[in-house]
């Protein structure tokens, strides 16, 4: 089985994107997804014909699964034939698409589609990755304005949760783990981090700053003292 970010982390413990998604390689490495009678099924590296379904579930949606059947699974894989599957299960703007018990879910599901996709799916021998909006979710940011990415202008932002908060400790990881170990999926892909990413002005990511590089001030703009390094911290911040 194989995550999308090839990171290999041995703890849980740093609330950056990045290692939150090395690390939960290990919970789905060695998870019961693979039962004994079940068809062995690809390795993401050796496949090549996938199919993706986009979703991004809203606060609209309030009858998701509804046509999702073990027919439906089973017609998509005879006619398509695909080395893997990848469905949304949280997209930017934070609800899941199945009925998690520890994020965010939609306000309504007919049954667990996400069960009926996982069932199928292993029977067929084919495996099985969720699309998982990482460092944007809207609502997380909506109800804990803490986790939030602080702009320059001092105001939260309104997509992007911070790297150095608790976002990826309190919601992502465990979710991640809810996926694997609950539903047995095959890995992740974690969506929007390479240009969801932002520069973070919050009190945790500056005080940390001015500690390893001795400037006073997080700069503001290009060419202001310490504005290269203030790019790499960032950089730094996500993968570690």
């Amino acid at each position: 089985m194989k995550i999308t970010h090839n990171v290999s982390v041995g703890c849980l413990m740093r609330p950056s994107m990045l290692f939150a998604i090395g690390a939960i390689a290990t919970c789905f490495v060695g998870t019961a997804c693979v039962d004994a009678a079940d068809p062995p099924r690809m390795k993401r590296a050796d496949a090549f014909l996938g199919i993706h379904f986009d979703f991004h579930a809203g606060e609209d949606c309030n009858r998701v699964g509804e046509r999702t059947t073990p027919e439906m699974v089973e017609l998509v894989i005879n006619k398509v034939k695909p080395d893997y599957i990848q469905i949304d299960c949280k997209g930017h703007r934070g609800y899941s698409s199945y009925p998690t018990k520890v994020g965010n879910p939609a306000p309504g599901f007919v049954g667990d589609p996400l069960r009926i996709w996982r069932d199928v799916t292993r029977k067929r021998g084919v495996p099985l990755f969720m699309h998982y909006s990482g460092v944007w979710d809207y609502k997380a940011v909506a109800d804990h304005p803490d986790w939030a990415a602080i702009n320059a202008n001092g105001k939260p932002n309104d997509k992007a949760t911070s790297v150095f908060g608790p976002y990826a400790d309190t919601l992502m990881i465990p979710q991640l783990r809810e996926l694997a170990g609950e539903y047995g999926a095959d890995g992740v892909w974690v969506d929007g981090d390479c240009w969801g990413t932002t520069v973070d002005y919050g009190a945790a990511a500056v005080s940390r700053f001015c500690e390893q590089t001795g400037a006073k001030a997080a700069p503001r703009k290009a060419g202001e003292p310490y504005w290269n390094q203030w790019m790499d911290f960032h950089r730094e911040g996500f993968r570690f």
